[in-house]
């Protein structure tokens, strides 16, 4: 049932805002109330330090005026980090406090899609040990996916001669090319932790704020935490299917191209019909390889 729910939901997500506003669930005729249950979480580390950044994205470059904007959290660990979106991350914790307390599942389920209006299902893993990055993400209609490449630091150029102050701390300046985008980064060399939002990483101090020369792609630091209880960095035990980075764009891309289609191929469709989803426009972070 709360599969069933949270597809249809990511369905409605996709085909207008409107819907995604005022969709609710209610039990049909005599169908018997389930209690609420919460997913697996698949513990991989303790955090020690929480850093909430507000990305700010373009997703039409015809539109560049039309701005995306999600709250993300950087969970740093003894062994790894984890970039994810803050808002999954309350709901993964509401809907455990719901299972606890045994509520209906479609009265949870209606508490939790709100929460769940815009977010991004993207989680970065940077394992410092192993040397790894690993993405999870998800596709609609084809699952959710993960890919694993090395962890590689950018090449950056520092600037010792700029500097600014962000969430009170003293940052300086640098410059990188990543992967097609031409990058400047604000780093905290008094946070000595060699990471960042997304797959940044590499300067003498954590990265507050970076931003790419188009302004298509900004990540900044809006709040510091540092954890004075015990709060697990976790993943979310599903089926995720192994694939590469460049795979993954491309099927990602597709799926933009013709959103219907994807959903007519899984058999999929409203009263009887396609569903008539249009393309959406598709700039990805990553333009080259």
């Amino acid at each position: 049932m709360k599969k069933l729910i949270l597809f249809l939901f990511y369905i409605l997500c996709m085909s207008a805002s409107t819907y995604a506003q005022t969709i609710t669930i209610s039990n049909g005729p005599g169908e018997e109330k389930k209690p609420c249950t919460s997913t697996v979480k698949n513990i991989v580390d303790t955090c020690k330090l929480q850093i909430q950044y507000q990305m700010t994205s373009i997703k039409d470059v015809k539109n560049p005026e039309k701005k995306t904007n999600n709250f993300m959290l950087l969970q740093i660990g003894n062994h790894l980090s984890k970039f994810s979106d803050y808002f999954k991350l309350k709901f993964d914790s509401l809907e455990t406090v719901y299972a606890q307390q045994k509520m209906d599942e479609v009265e949870a389920m209606n508490k939790l899609m709100p929460i769940m209006r815009g977010t991004v299902s993207l989680n970065v893993m940077k394992d410092y040990p192993a040397g790894k990055i690993s993405t999870y993400d998800r596709i609609p209609t084809s699952g959710s996916f993960y890919y694993e490449e090395d962890k590689i630091s950018q090449q950056w150029n520092l600037v010792e001669q700029k500097d600014t102050i962000i969430c009170g701390y003293p940052c300086k300046y640098a410059t990188t090319t990543f992967r097609g985008r031409n990058y400047t980064a604000w780093y905290a060399p008094e946070i000595s932790i060699s990471d960042g939002p997304w797959k940044f990483w590499g300067l003498p101090g954590l990265i507050l704020k970076i931003s790419d020369n188009k302004n298509e792609y900004i990540f900044e630091c809006v709040a510091i935490e540092k954890q004075n209880r015990i709060n697990s960095i976790y993943i979310i035990q599903k089926d995720y299917y192994k694939t590469t980075r460049e795979k993954f764009h491309d099927a990602l891309k597709k799926y933009y191209e013709n959103p219907s289609a994807s959903y007519e191929a899984k058999g999929i469709l409203i009263d009887g019909k396609p569903t008539g989803i249009k393309s959406r426009p598709y700039n990805p972070i990553e333009l080259s390889e």
